[in-house]
């Protein structure tokens, strides 16, 4: 487990993206649905242990980390089959773009040279991504869907802060 300097030398603005996000738990448990919570607590659970795993202070072995994301990924996965069953689109659309993100991600990580080799195509589907997730924000604000128009681009903020290297994105747009 980290201890308490970690804590102290991580980056403010991130541990205040994590508390907002944390928060959002406890207000879709309130005001919103069961199934809106579980998939804001499973997935801040996943960017956490990503981020953990990243910073090499994950609290578990490999084995375990492996074994509690794929519980956290069938939880994500009944989620998503929730809002199809419920006609909840925007959700499903929301989390159709979260997925190929996600499998952008893994592409990089594991195929790095593939990526390497087709950069320029996987930077655009990656702006095209996000241009979607964007797109979300603004169709959850034009139905005044406050909440979920305010998480979504609190998760877009978290994953640009937490999880990617802006500097090297921006970079690689200029390239």
């Amino acid at each position: 487990m980290p201890n308490a300097e970690f804590f102290l030398t991580y980056p403010k603005f991130k541990l205040a993206i994590l508390a907002l996000l944390t928060l959002n738990i406890g207000i879709y448990a309130a005001v919103d649905t069961l199934t809106t919570a579980v998939d804001a607590l499973v997935w801040v659970i996943l960017l956490v242990m990503f981020e953990l795993e990243t910073v090499k202070a994950a609290p578990f072995n490999e084995r375990t980390l492996h074994a509690v994301r794929n519980v956290l990924i069938v939880v994500i996965a009944l989620v998503f089959g929730s809002y199809v069953r419920d006609n909840e689109w925007l959700d499903v659309v929301n989390s159709l773009l979260w997925f190929a993100l996600i499998v952008l991600l893994e592409l990089e990580v594991r195929w790095r040279s593939f990526v390497e080799r087709h950069r320029q195509l996987f930077w655009l589907i990656t702006l095209a991504v996000f241009t979607g997730l964007i797109a979300t924000v603004v169709a959850w604000l034009m139905q005044s869907e406050w909440l979920d128009a305010y998480d979504a681009l609190l998760w877009i903020v978290a994953f640009g802060v937490i999880e990617v290297d802006i500097f090297h994105f921006l970079k690689l747009a200029r390239e």
